[in-house]
């Protein structure tokens, strides 16, 4: 049945009806959430380390409304300043382990057995100034110190406290991820878009998936043992042809070793064990 208004009650304007629809409370409809398995679990794992690493909920879900924004404005996802503190943390922290490596394998710095000797405070200002500018070797030497890099030994020199690998005292998770995540990450994206085999950064792994749980200290000893041993090589090949006042393009290179370990579980009994099957042919 058709409507007849009346002079008494007067028809309402579109604009009035416009106005109306938009007063009312309407009901957003929920995006589905992305079915892709690998964006889930990374992005969740992420999450999930984030928090593990100490982080509060609230600080996640508001970094994490804060890159949804910037997303959605095409707008660039790291701020220049926390991007710049990252930056120097790591160089620093790799130029510190060239400082080291420079105590353990130049002349003028190790003893007739090829240990590191012991250096005075002027000594190790004169070769932490080798790598860093002099306005900063103050700081880096200050640093070395508070966190446990280097210590005073009971003669009152000083001595690196560990061998050639460099683990500072209180460095966060946290921290630590965000200097070596991103370079993986992006070793990930390139060797993806690379066809020629060749021209891909490494990343290769060995692993197995049941492995008993007596043989995981064995285990974590012989990774180890074979990564110093590996690393030393490698680092000293880098060593010795980096060249910091070079005319052409350079780049940062890096290797990164590491090794994990699982939870403990039952294996499954469905499965057959390699050997099983040898034995039945």
């Amino acid at each position: 049945m058709r409507k007849i208004y009346t002079t008494a009650q007067t028809r309402p304007s579109p604009r009035r009806l416009a106005r109306r629809k938009a007063d009312q409370p309407t009901t957003r409809r929920r995006r589905a959430p992305s079915h892709n398995p690998a964006l889930h679990v990374l992005l969740s794992k992420t999450v999930e380390f984030l928090l593990g690493a100490g982080e509060s909920p609230e600080h996640v879900t508001l970094e994490l409304e804060g890159q949804a924004e910037r997303v959605k404005g095409r707008l660039p996802l790291w701020r220049s300043k926390d991007a710049k503190h990252v930056v120097e943390s790591r160089e620093r922290f790799w130029e510190v382990g060239g400082v080291i490596h420079d105590w353990h394998r130049e002349a003028a710095y190790t003893n007739s057995d090829g240990e590191p000797r012991q250096l005075t405070l002027r000594s190790l200002r004169t070769l932490v100034g080798r790598r860093f500018p002099k306005h900063k070797v103050s700081a880096t030497v200050r640093w070395m110190f508070e966190h446990e890099v280097v210590r005073r030994t009971n003669s009152g020199k000083i001595a690196p406290t560990g061998g050639r690998a460099v683990i500072p005292k209180e460095a966060s998770a946290l921290d630590r991820a965000a200097a070596s995540v991103p370079q993986y990450l992006r070793t990930e994206l390139r060797n993806a878009s690379t066809q020629d085999q060749y021209f891909r950064d490494i990343n290769r792994a060995a692993r197995v998936f049941f492995l008993p749980e007596k043989f995981v200290p064995l285990w974590r000893s012989v990774a180890r043992e074979r990564a110093q041993a590996f690393l030393e090589g490698v680092d000293n090949w880098l060593e010795d042809h980096e060249r910091r006042d070079d005319t052409g393009p350079v780049r940062e290179v890096a290797m990164h070793c590491f090794a994990y370990t699982g939870d403990a579980r039952l294996p499954k009994a469905s499965r057959t064990h390699p050997r099983q099957l040898k034995a039945r042919r």
